[in-house]
């Protein structure tokens, strides 16, 4: 299986005032309507990019970190473990298919795991095809830009070519009338 980074984190003293920050300074959509007041990050970047979010620090240190994706979130924390690093959260469920854990490097950067209901990552993998086919107009073409390029390219060769026609023509229609005459 592959590790893909699916969800970034802010966790912060002050919730709310980092949510506030992170919204002024790059425009991000932040929605806290949850129990948790937890601001799930809109980047907004129709494409590229991840979404995140910032939430209350639950040991009151601030950090930030990022999840990745898992089938089997615990026995990666025991691999972790054993590779030098140490468990910070067991595997919690989180509702929605959600679970997730927490782990720290051995420099003692918090990394994330997450392991989604089959019906969220297939979801996650429509928005993906979208996205690659809204990079070539969905039908696998080039962008019109490129298009254009290519057929601004393309008309230099097809005015000879006409040329070359209309001279057919009028040396057939020549012909012509040398015969006849």
């Amino acid at each position: 299986m592959a590790y893909p980074v699916t969800h970034f984190e802010i966790n912060a003293q002050d919730a709310a005032a980092t949510q506030k920050f992170y919204k002024d300074l790059f425009g991000w959509g932040i929605d806290t309507n949850n129990p948790q007041s937890y601001g799930m990050i809109d980047t907004k970047t129709k494409g590229t990019g991840i979404n995140g979010g910032i939430g209350a620090s639950q040991d009151g240190r601030s950090f930030v970190t990022f999840y990745v994706e898992t089938d089997d979130p615990g026995s990666l924390l025991d691999k972790a473990e054993r590779l030098g690093g140490r468990r910070v959260m067991e595997p919690m469920d989180a509702g929605q298919g959600l679970i997730y854990a927490l782990f720290a490097d051995p420099e003692g950067n918090v990394i994330g795991l997450a392991k989604m209901a089959q019906a969220q990552r297939q979801q996650e993998q429509r928005q993906q095809e979208q996205k690659t086919r809204s990079r070539s107009n969905g039908n696998g073409s080039a962008p019109k830009s490129r298009a254009k390029a290519a057929s601004a390219k393309a008309s230099p060769k097809r005015a000879p070519t006409r040329k070359r026609t209309t001279a057919k023509k009028k040396s057939t229609a020549s012909r012509s009338r040398r015969s006849r005459g």
